[in-house]
């Protein structure tokens, strides 16, 4: 990989980056004004931002690929419904292990994971919306060294010429 390809991905996977640690600061700004105790913020923070900022990016590479639609929430949804478990798994086992607990998922794994996968739907959802509307204009901003980030803005023109309509 040349050094303009290793500049384009990353500000190819940026956004998804950016909404994972984002995801992980907000969780652990919640831990801290319930009071909890500043290790666990910490572990919370960065057990949950890191995974989430690497599926994050995971996401971003399968519609650099054009693996999934941009735009598009039921895959948004889809790739959520195992990433998002999988990242709260790696946060509760995190906590546990920086904050010297046995290691043990609340309600067993059964309901831990079938209740990770509801909420993960409410993420997916989160994530494309920040994703389309905050970041929108970032592809704008790199579009004219970045072909994928190119072909986003052409897909976004094309989709708000259909749906506006013409005077």
């Amino acid at each position: 990989m040349n050094q303009t390809q290793a500049r384009n991905t990353v500000e190819l996977v940026a956004p998804g980056v950016l909404i994972g640690i984002s995801a992980g600061a907000v969780a652990g700004g919640v831990a801290m004004l319930a009071g909890l105790p500043a290790g666990y913020v910490v572990a919370t923070t960065v057990g949950l931002g890191v995974p989430l900022a690497a599926f994050g990016a995971g996401y971003s590479l399968l519609l650099a690929s054009g693996r999934i639609r941009l735009g598009g929430v039921a895959p948004a949804a889809l790739y959520w419904l195992f990433a998002f478990p999988a990242a709260r798994i790696i946060h509760e086992v995190l906590v546990d292990v920086l904050t010297g607990r046995a290691v043990a998922l609340p309600d067993g794994p059964v309901k831990f994971i079938a209740y990770q996968a509801i909420v993960s739907v409410g993420y997916a959802v989160g994530f494309i919306w920040l994703h389309e509307n905050v970041f929108g204009k970032w592809w704008i901003r790199v579009r004219g060294h970045n072909p994928v980030a190119a072909r986003y803005v052409a897909q976004y023109t094309g989709q708000a010429s259909r749906v506006q309509p013409h005077k």
